[in-house]
């Protein structure tokens, strides 16, 4: 399978961190971020790459070559002028025969890659995107999925978001079908997110794949500080889910809220004190946190399923005040 990584981000939120290099050679322990990214795909079987680039380009053509110091292939692709974060794609059809992974240069992540593919080829999309809670989801792309994991909404960052939802950001790691890319699109640049991605919410044709894994843009000074922490500290490689993982499962009522008896209403959650002081220590100690609900009687439209999903979404919009993140939720009998 293909990788194409996107390798042309100017970086200027992060300039202050190195303005002479394009992001993706920003160094994080010692190494290129990009180097990083090789490594993971190399040691999970991933080795045929294309990397577009622009800006300072020849920075990272000369730093790479073709791969083989690396272990991969690599194949370039330059953007003489500026084409979206997918333009490329289209001037590169003709290469992309086969579902592909896209990947952005710039973030810090450790995934298992195997995973991501095998749920795509199961659910037979168009598009799966990777998600994932993460610390800023009030600037990030939220993303709404049904039942099947199919994306039935995509929220923009300028969409008004509902009063409930989910913490499940777009980590921007896709598995895409170049059937995706018989979409016509008269404009050379091409924004993938607003033209070929979202217009597909509510079809059956993109899913979500949702993952504790480390996923980390690195876009801002404090963010590249915090990566570059994690990565020191093995955090990073920890969360690949080819590990054991490490979880604290948190029950609800009682623990994570208020206990009022049965709850009816999203309007009667209310975090116990202490709570989100409690999960910022779980998130900083490495561990997973997962909350449990015990889902009683027959879960119909509007009935509890609805509320213990509300609930989830409280949750999850209360960590934007408090500044915690729980990874995954679970059901029980």
């Amino acid at each position: 399978m293909k990788t194409v990584i996107m390798a042309g981000g100017r970086g200027t939120r992060i300039a202050s961190v190195a303005s002479d290099i394009p992001k993706p050679m920003i160094p994080v322990c010692g190494k290129p971020v990009l180097e990083h990214e090789l490594e993971c795909l190399r040691e999970q079987g991933f080795t045929d790459i294309i990397l577009t680039v622009s800006h300072l380009g020849h920075v990272i053509t000369d730093y790479f070559g073709d791969g083989s110091r690396f272990g991969v292939h690599i194949e370039y692709f330059t953007e003489k002028a500026p084409l979206g974060n997918a333009g490329a794609l289209y001037k590169l059809k003709d290469r992309l025969t086969e579902d592909f992974l896209l990947l952005n240069a710039d973030a810090v992540f450790d995934v298992d890659f195997g995973r991501f593919v095998g749920f795509h080829r199961q659910c037979g999309g168009l598009a799966t995107i990777f998600i994932h809670p993460n610390s800023h989801p009030y600037d990030s792309g939220l993303v709404i999925t049904d039942s099947n994991r199919a994306v039935s909404r995509w929220l923009a960052k300028e969409d008004e978001r509902p009063a409930y939802y989910r913490n499940s950001v777009n980590a921007e790691l896709h598995v895409l079908s170049p059937l995706l890319l018989e979409k016509e699109i008269s404009s050379e640049k091409v924004d993938l997110d607003r033209q070929l991605l979202k217009p597909l919410a509510g079809t059956g044709k993109l899913f979500a794949y949702s993952s504790p894994e480390y996923v980390k843009d690195m876009g801002t000074p404090e963010r590249y500080r915090a990566v570059c922490r994690d990565f020191e500290s093995g955090l990073v490689r920890r969360r690949n889910l080819s590990h054991p993982q490490k979880a604290v499962f948190l029950d609800r009522d009682g623990t994570l809220n208020r206990y009022v008896g049965f709850l009816r209403s999203a309007d009667e959650f209310e975090l116990l004190p202490g709570v989100d002081d409690a999960i910022r220590r779980i998130n900083a100690s490495g561990f997973l946190a997962i909350r449990v609900a015990q889902i009683m009687g027959k879960m119909e439209k509007g009935g509890v399923e609805a509320v213990v999903m509300n609930y989830y979404r409280h949750i999850d919009r209360s960590r934007i005040q408090f500044n915690f993140i729980v990874d995954n939720d679970s059901a029980c009998p």
